[in-house]
C-alpha cells in the first residue's frame, strides 16, 4: 500500500533556548538512506532589525529553493519534459500527481489501474502506480521516478515526495531555502 500524506512538510526547524536545529537528509553511497540532525547554535535576532540574506552561490548539480511565507517549497520543475508546479512534501511516500497531469505528461492509465487504495488528508482513495521518465528542477535531474496517480478530486496539486527526494546525494532545509543536492 501507498502512504500518502497531504500536504504537508516533514522538515522540521525548531528553535529552542537560542538552538536552532536543522533536519538534514543524506544519501550515502552505498543507497541507504541516513538522516542526521545538525545542531547549530544561533544568535538571537532582535524583530527591528532587518535580516539580510546572502545566499551562496549554487554551483554543480544543486537546486535552492526559497521557503513561502506558510513555509512551504513550492516550484516549477519539468516533468517529461512539461513544466509543472510542485510542492516539496518529505511527507509523500511518492510523487503525487492527479489524471489530469498524468495525461499532459504521456501517462496513459485504464480504470483498472486504479487498485491501490491510498490514505490522503481528504481520505482514503484509489491511485495508480506510473513511472515519470524525468523530473527536473534547475540542474537537478532524477529519471524514472514512481508516482502515484490519483483522481483529479482527491488531489488538486502536485506532491514532490520521497521517491524523487530518496534518489539525492542529500537535501537540506537552512535560512528558509531547501538545498537539492545531486
Amino acid at each position: 500500500m501507498i502512504k500518502l500524506v497531504l500536504p504537508t512538510i516533514a522538515f522540521s526547524i525548531m528553535v529552542l533556548y537560542g538552538v536552532q536545529q536543522y533536519v538534514v537528509y543524506t544519501n550515502e553511497t552505498n543507497n541507504e538512506a541516513a538522516s542526521q540532525v545538525e545542531t547549530k547554535q544561533q544568535q538571537q535576532v532582535s524583530k527591528s532589525q532587518p535580516v539580510i540574506k546572502n545566499p551562496e552561490p549554487v554551483y554543480g548539480r544543486k537546486a535552492k529553493l526559497p521557503m513561502d511565507n506558510r513555509g512551504h517549497f513550492i516550484t516549477d520543475a519539468k516533468m517529461n519534459n512539461r513544466v509543472v508546479e510542485v510542492l516539496i512534501d518529505t511527507g509523500a511516500t511518492s510523487v503525487a500527481i492527479n489524471k489530469t497531469t498524468a495525461r499532459r505528461l504521456g501517462i496513459n492509465l485504464k480504470p483498472s489501474d486504479f487498485k491501490f487504495e491510498v490514505n490522503t488528508a481528504n481520505g482514503k482513495t484509489k491511485a495508480a502506480s506510473a513511472t515519470i521518465e524525468k523530473i527536473q528542477i534547475g540542474r537537478v535531474t532524477v529519471r524514472d521516478v514512481q508516482a502515484a496517480v490519483l483522481d483529479d478530486k482527491a488531489l488538486n496539486s502536485t506532491l514532490l515526495g520521497m521517491s524523487f527526494l530518496s534518489q539525492l546525494k542529500s537535501f537540506e532545509v537552512k535560512n528558509r531555502e531547501l538545498l537539492l543536492v545531486q
